[in-house]
């Protein structure tokens, strides 16, 4: 069993072809199938079921599979700290960071964070929650920011804690902005955003359906929902990262929740084997540079949890 061997197999899981995964790993088509055989044969086990199409793993396979992207990231640890990578800002690093954060906190650091370090080549990628802690697992992303759930394993450095504020655009009889949160007008982001979630939590949506809703609309941008509740006359939540984006008009139909100041706790996570502290560091220094000294304590202040 070599390294090179459980390349290829991660690689043919992921591209589920022979000739896309022989491409990605710069190999002929017969050489990668040969050395997918031989590691088969080593194990007297099928890892893939070469009868369906697209190419799926065994059971047994997928297991071994999941070894093996391990095994590979322990590799790619190895190597770094060969290189002295754990302690310098240099060379590739790849990042996730959820919706509800990347267009507002990334502009504001990002300028200065490439201009300190020329030689680090960032991967940015705006995605879920869920699909980051996935692809950290399998080694596809280095680090992610984000609201972290609890009770994962995976290392998880906090940050900041940013306030959540009512946006209310629903009048009263006496024609002035309601103040407080009205369920029944929220919009809010489809289920999966790790926001919506935390909207549910605080205004006890849970166990309420949205089916006497006249409108259904699922979105994942913040600025829709904002878009929506002021022309529909509605309501929605939105984090303070948002509003300093907002013009004066706007800001004053923004409130604060009356549920002992609640925030999400922004953070950066990454696998426990990832060894590039050098990293780590300044990223969380540059983000912390760029954030008002009153959001990194939570003292006073009522964290939402996230359980996804």
């Amino acid at each position: 069993m070599t390294i090179t061997q459980l390349e290829y197999i991660v690689a043919l899981f992921e591209y589920k072809s022979f000739s896309k995964a022989a491409k990605y790993c710069c190999v002929t088509q017969p050489s990668l199938s040969m050395q997918i055989q031989k590691l088969e044969e080593e194990l007297n086990l099928i890892i893939f079921n070469r009868k369906i199409k697209p190419i799926k793993p065994t059971i047994e396979g997928l297991q071994i599979i999941n070894t093996a992207r391990k095994i590979i990231q322990e590799k790619k640890s190895i190597q770094l700290f060969a290189k002295g990578y754990h302690k310098d800002v240099i060379g590739d690093v790849s990042i996730g960071i959820i919706p509800t954060i990347a267009p507002y906190l990334i502009p504001k650091f990002l300028s200065s964070f490439k201009t300190k370090f020329p030689n680090l080549q960032l991967h940015i990628f705006e995605t879920t929650t869920e699909n980051i802690y996935n692809e950290i697992h399998e080694g596809k992303l280095d680090i992610g920011i984000l609201v972290p759930i609890t009770n994962q394993e995976m290392a998880c450095l906090p940050l900041f804690f940013e306030e959540l504020f009512l946006y209310s655009n629903v009048l009263l009889e006496n024609g002035e902005i309601n103040p407080t949160i009205m369920p029944e007008k929220l919009w809010i982001l489809e289920e999966g955003h790790c926001l919506s979630n935390q909207i549910a939590s605080i205004c006890n949506l849970r166990n309420k359906s949205n089916s006497e809703s006249q409108i259904i609309y699922k979105t994942g941008s913040l600025e829709t929902m904002l878009r929506l509740a002021e022309n529909g006359k509605g309501q929605t939540i939105i984090p303070h990262m948002l509003v300093d984006y907002l013009n004066e008009s706007t800001k004053k139909k923004i409130f604060k929740i009356p549920f002992n100041t609640p925030v999400r706790e922004i953070a950066l996570i990454y696998s426990e084997n990832y060894n590039r502290k050098g990293v780590i560091d300044a990223l969380k220094e540059e983000i912390l540079s760029v954030i008002p000294s009153e959001w990194i304590s939570s003292n006073n202040k009522s964290v939402i949890p996230l359980n996804i």
